[in-house]
C-alpha cells in the first residue's frame, strides 16, 4: 500500500501528495489567483478578439443609431423657494436647513412626473399637434410610458433649482414638450396653493364666527351671575382684597379661639378647685383671717401659758393641771372644727363662682358658633359664585385670545393669497431647442461595447475552463482524484524526435528523448513510493479503452528491463489484444499459435512454459492474450490465474499486466490478484468523473493502488512546464552533442 502522507517527486520539480477527500473537494471549488491568471493567458487571444469585436460593434451601432434614430434632450430649470409658510408680516424669514430644503425640492420634482400631470400634459392641443404625439397613434398607455422613460425631473442638492428635461427625436419638439410641462406644473402649483389658502380662509372665518358667539354667551353668563347673586364685589378683586364676609368669618374664628382658650382655662381651674384640700396653704391663710378662729388661737395661746405655769408650780399630775389640759384640748378641737368649716365654705364658694363663669362663656361660644356657621354658609356661597365667575372670566379671556389669533391668521392668509411667491416655484425661462444630439454618444457606445466584449471573452474563457472536465495537467490529478501521481508522459508532438516515433517502443528506440525520460521518472517514483520488491505484479489499467494502457505497459516493461531486471509482460485484454503487434511472433500464421496464450493456459490447453514466449528484447518475455474465452472475468479471477502469477513471481523480477479497462469486470478480477495497480490517465480522453469512479471502485475491492501516470501532457499557456521542457531539451541537446563528439 502507498503511504498517502509521503511526498512523491514527479521528477519535474513537483511534489505530489495524496490529497484528503475534503481538501480535494474544496480545492476543486476554489480558483487560486495563479490559476485565474493561467486561464487568462491560455485564452488571451479569445478575450482580445471578443473585446475588439465588442468595440467595433459598439462603434457601428453608434453610427447606425446616429443616422436613423438620433435623440435630442431639451432642458430648463424651475426655482424652488425656501420651504415653510411665508409670513408677510415678518421681515426676513429664517432659512430652512440644507437637508430639509433638498427634501422639499425632491418632493416637488417627484410631483412633475406624476401620472395626472403627464395626462394633463398630453391633453394640451399644442402637444397633440406634435409629430412625437402622432407617432403613437393615440395610444395613451404608450405615450405615458414614453414620458415616464424620457422625461426627467431631478432636484439639485447644492442649489435651489429643479432640472426638467425631455428627450425625443426632434430638437424643437423636445423643447416644446419640456416648456409645456414647466408651464403646466407651475400653474398647477399656484392653483393648488390658491385653493388651499381659500379653504383655509373659510375655515378661519367659520372659527371667528364661532368664537364671537362664544364670547357673547360668556358675557351674558357673567351678567346673570352678578344679577342673581346680588354681590358687587366679584370682578376686579386682586390677591390682597378680602370680602367683608371673609373678614367677618376671620374675626369669628379669632373670637372662637379665644373663647375656647378661656373655656379650657376654666375647666382647668374647676379641676384645680375640686382637687384642693382644706389643709391647703391658700385655704389655711384664708381661714386664719376669720375672727372666731383668731379668738380661738389667742385663747389657746393663753391656756398653753397657764398650763405651763401650773405644771411648773403644781406638777403634771395635779388636778388643776389636768383640768386646764382638758380645756386646752377642747379649745384646740373647736379651733380645728371652725377652720375646717370655714375652709369648706371658701372652697364651695370658689367652685360655684368658676362654674358660673364656665356657663357664661359656654353660652357665648354657642352663640358664636351659630353666627360662625351662618357666616361659613355665606362664605361658601361666595366661593362658589366667585369660582363660577372666575371660570367664566378665564374662558372669556381665552376666547378673546383665540379670536385675536384667528383674526391675525386671517389677515396673514389674505396677504399670502395676494403674494406671487406663495406657490414656492418659479420658472427660470423657456428651454431652447438643443443643438447637439444627446443619444447615441460615441463615448458611451464604444467603451460599453469594449467592456461587454471583454466581459463576454472573460466569461467564455472561464466557461470553457469550467466545462472542460478532462485531466489535462498533473495539478488536475492531484486536485480532483484522491490518488498519488507517479509520473507524467509528454505528448509526442512536444518533441520533434518523437512526433513520428512508435509510442509502443519509444523507450527502446529513443532512449534520450523527453518521453523516455518521463518513463524513467515514472519508474523511479514507483520504486521510491512503494516496496517494489513486494509489489512485483503490477496491473496497468484505465477507465476507458484507448487511453494508452498498452503503451504504458510496454514502455514500463522496457524501462525495467533497461536496468537489468527480468520482466514478464502479460496481455490480459482478451477483447483488444495488442502485445502480439508490438512483439510479433516468429510463426504468426501457424494454426497452433492462434490460441496459445493466456486464455489457452486458463482453459487448460497449454502449460505455463508453453504460453510464455520471448519478446525479441533482452530480459523481456511476453504472454499473449490468446483467443477470447466465454467467461473471461471468471478465468482471470480463478485459481489458474493465481498459479501463473505465483510462477511469474518466482522466475521474474517484474510482472507487468496489460489489463482491460475498468469498464469491464475483467479488470476488477485482475486487480484483486495483482500486488498493485497503476492507473493510466490520458489528457485527451480521461474525464475527472471517470478517474474518480475507477479509484472508488478499486478501493471498494481493497486493491492496492500504487498511483497514476498521466500521458499526453501538453504545454499549456500559463504553466511552468514549457520552461521545464525547454530546459530539458537544451540540456539533452548538449548531452547529445557530447555523445556525437565521442569516437564510435
Amino acid at each position: 500500500m502507498i503511504n498517502n502522507k509521503q511526498p512523491i517527486s514527479t521528477g519535474y520539480g513537483q511534489t505530489a501528495r495524496t490529497p484528503h477527500p475534503s481538501f480535494a473537494a474544496q480545492s476543486a471549488m476554489v480558483l487560486t489567483p495563479k490559476e485565474i491568471i493561467d486561464i487568462l493567458r491560455r485564452h488571451i487571444l479569445l478575450i482580445c478578439v471578443l473585446t475588439f469585436c465588442g468595440a467595433v460593434i459598439g462603434g457601428g451601432l453608434w453610427f447606425v443609431l446616429r443616422r436613423i434614430a438620433p435623440k435630442y434632450t431639451a432642458r430648463t430649470y424651475i426655482e424652488v423657494l425656501a420651504p415653510g409658510q411665508l409670513d408677510p408680516t415678518v421681515i426676513g424669514t429664517p432659512l430652512a436647513s440644507k437637508d430639509i430644503a433638498f427634501e422639499f425640492r425632491f418632493s416637488k420634482a417627484a410631483l412633475i412626473k406624476q401620472q395626472n400631470m403627464l395626462q394633463e400634459l398630453i391633453r394640451r392641443d399644442v402637444i397633440r399637434e406634435t409629430n412625437w404625439f402622432k407617432s403613437f397613434r393615440d395610444d395613451i398607455l404608450k405615450i405615458i410610458r414614453n414620458l415616464e422613460r424620457n422625461m426627467g425631473a431631478s432636484a439639485d442638492r447644492n442649489s435651489s433649482y429643479i432640472s426638467v428635461s425631455m428627450t425625443c427625436g426632434s430638437a424643437e419638439e423636445s423643447a416644446l414638450i419640456v416648456n409645456q410641462m414647466v408651464d403646466l406644473f407651475v400653474k398647477s402649483q399656484q392653483s393648488t396653493v390658491q385653493t388651499d389658502i381659500s379653504g383655509k380662509l373659510r375655515e378661519l372665518s367659520q372659527q371667528e364666527n364661532e368664537l364671537r358667539n362664544r364670547l357673547q354667551s360668556i358675557n351674558s353668563s357673567l351678567a346673570d351671575i352678578r344679577r342673581s347673586s346680588g354681590l358687587t364685589q366679584l370682578e376686579g378683586m386682586g390677591d390682597n382684597f378680602r370680602h367683608t364676609i371673609t373678614q367677618r368669618l376671620g374675626s369669628l374664628e379669632v373670637d372662637k379661639m379665644k373663647l375656647e382658650a378661656d373655656i379650657e382655662q376654666i375647666r382647668a381651674n374647676i379641676v384645680t378647685y375640686e382637687e384642693r384640700k382644706t389643709t391647703d396653704d391658700i385655704v389655711q391663710r384664708t381661714t386664719e383671717n376669720d375672727a372666731v378662729v383668731i379668738g380661738l388661737i389667742q385663747r389657746i395661746a393663753s391656756l398653753e401659758a397657764e398650763l405651763a405655769r401650773k405644771m411648773t408650780n403644781l406638777g403634771e399630775n395635779h388636778r388643776e393641771v389636768q383640768q386646764l389640759r382638758e380645756v386646752l384640748r377642747q379649745t384646740i378641737a373647736e379651733k380645728d372644727a371652725r377652720s375646717v368649716m370655714k375652709a369648706q365654705q371658701i372652697r364651695d364658694s370658689d367652685i360655684t363662682t368658676i362654674r358660673d363663669q364656665y356657663t357664661l362663656i359656654a353660652n357665648r361660644l354657642a352663640k358664636l358658633e351659630e353666627l360662625r356657621a351662618q357666616t361659613e354658609n355665606q362664605q361658601r356661597d361666595l366661593d362658589n359664585t366667585r369660582a363660577t365667575y372666575d371660570d367664566f372670566i378665564s374662558r372669556r379671556e381665552e376666547t378673546r385670545d383665540k379670536l385675536f389669533a384667528v383674526q391675525e391668521q386671517i389677515s396673514k392668509y389674505n396677504l399670502i393669497k395676494q403674494d406671487a411667491e406663495t406657490a414656492k416655484v418659479k420658472p427660470i425661462g423657456l428651454a431652447p431647442p438643443p443643438l447637439r444630439v444627446s443619444s447615441p454618444l460615441l463615448i458611451v457606445y464604444v467603451p460599453s461595447g469594449t467592456f461587454l466584449g471583454g466581459m463576454l471573452g472573460l466569461g467564455l474563457a472561464f466557461l470553457l475552463e469550467l466545462l472542460n472536465d478532462l485531466l489535462r495537467t498533473p495539478k488536475d490529478v492531484m486536485k480532483y482524484v484522491n490518488v498519488s501521481l507517479l509520473g507524467m508522459v509528454t505528448h509526442k508532438n512536444l518533441d520533434p524526435n518523437t512526433a513520428d516515433a512508435d509510442m509502443w517502443r519509444v523507450v527502446r528506440q529513443l532512449p534520450f528523448s523527453m518521453m523516455s525520460e518521463c518513463y524513467r521518472q515514472f519508474r523511479t517514483n514507483l520504486k521510491v513510493s512503494v516496496d517494489i520488491e513486494s509489489q512485483r505484479v503490477i496491473l496497468i489499467t484505465s477507465g476507458n479503452a484507448g487511453e494508452g494502457r498498452t503503451t504504458v505497459a510496454a514502455n514500463t516493461a522496457a524501462i525495467f528491463a533497461a536496468e537489468g531486471r527480468k520482466v514478464l509482460l502479460i496481455d490480459a485484454n482478451f477483447r483488444r489484444p495488442c502485445l502480439d503487434k508490438i512483439f510479433p511472433k516468429v510463426h504468426p500464421d501457424a494454426a497452433e499459435e492462434k490460441d496459445r496464450g493466456l486464455s489457452g493456459y486458463l482453459v487448460g490447453n497449454y502449460s505455463i512454459e508453453e504460453v510464455i514466449r520471448s519478446s525479441g528484447m533482452a530480459d523481456t518475455d511476453v504472454i499473449d492474450s490468446g483467443i477470447l474465452p466465454k467467461n473471461p472475468a471468471e478465468l482471470l479471477g480463478g485459481q489458474k490465474m493465481r498459479e501463473i502469477l505465483d510462477f511469474a513471481k518466482q522466475h521474474y523480477d517484474r510482472v507487468i499486466i496489460d489489463g482491460p479497462p475498468m469498464l469491464l469486470s475483467d479488470a476488477k478480477a485482475l486487480a484483486s490478484l495483482a500486488d498493485g495497480t497503476v492507473l493510466v490517465f490520458n489528457t485527451a480522453i480521461t474525464r475527472r468523473g471517470t478517474a474518480q469512479r475507477i479509484v472508488r471502485e478499486l478501493k471498494e475491492i481493497n486493491t492496492d493502488i500504487l498511483g497514476a501516470i498521466l500521458i499526453g501532457v501538453r504545454v499549456l499557456k500559463g504553466g511552468y512546464y514549457s520552461e521545464l521542457f525547454e530546459s530539458y531539451r537544451q540540456y539533452q541537446g548538449a548531452h547529445s552533442e557530447q555523445l556525437a563528439g565521442q569516437p564510435s
